[in-house]
């Protein structure tokens, strides 16, 4: 049996002329970034933090040896990177976003159980401008998007950390030692 000509017309004009069905529309994908960014610009760093995957930010951070780590571990990991990213990232960010000047956006991008969503951040100060290019990586999580890593001038912030902070003391004394500097960077930003 030949397919009619119109339906498949019409199939190839629908599925051309629409998203992919995996992808979020361009708002559904903007809002935790846009969220993200003004409730740092404003000092909110509550609302900013409900942005962020921590769990799964961390599950990506261990990788391959998050079998090495406890349930308990795990929750204490995804704790303390949640400290040490609104104390020293969202801090060092609010002061960057007072200049913001204006955030534009492309389509969101299907990757896979990933979305990817990129933004160009405009921010003028003292009569210089600059463009800070991020690939934003998000999840569905609770049934809303999350943001889980950014890419900036192709370097994953997450696999970044895994590479030169993570895997490196994994080495030398394993997850005792991941542990213990974690928590002797929560207590010295305590004190600040």
């Amino acid at each position: 049996m030949q397919t009619p000509p119109l339906l498949v017309t019409l199939a190839l004009v629908l599925s051309a002329a629409s998203p992919s069905l995996g992808a979020p529309s361009a708002a559904e994908a903007q809002k935790p970034i846009k969220t993200l960014i003004n409730s740092i610009r404003y000092g909110k760093f509550d609302l900013a933090a409900k942005q962020l995957a921590f769990a799964e930010m961390t599950k990506r951070m261990l990788d391959i040896d998050a079998s090495k780590f406890s349930d308990a571990e795990h929750k204490e990991f995804a704790q303390s990177v949640e400290t040490i990213i609104r104390a020293d990232s969202f801090s060092k960010s609010k002061d960057k976003f007072q200049y913001l000047d204006n955030v534009l956006y492309e389509a969101p991008r299907d990757k896979g159980t990933d979305v990817l969503c990129k933004s160009t951040i405009v921010i003028h100060h003292e009569l210089k401008k600059t463009e800070l290019v991020v690939d934003w990586v998000l999840i569905k999580d609770a049934g809303a998007y999350k943001i889980v890593d950014m890419i900036v001038l192709g370097d994953s912030t997450i696999a970044g950390v895994r590479e030169d902070q993570v895997q490196p003391m994994l080495k030398e004394g394993g997850p005792a030692k991941v542990m213990a500097v974690l928590r002797e960077k929560v207590a010295e930003l305590a004190k600040k």
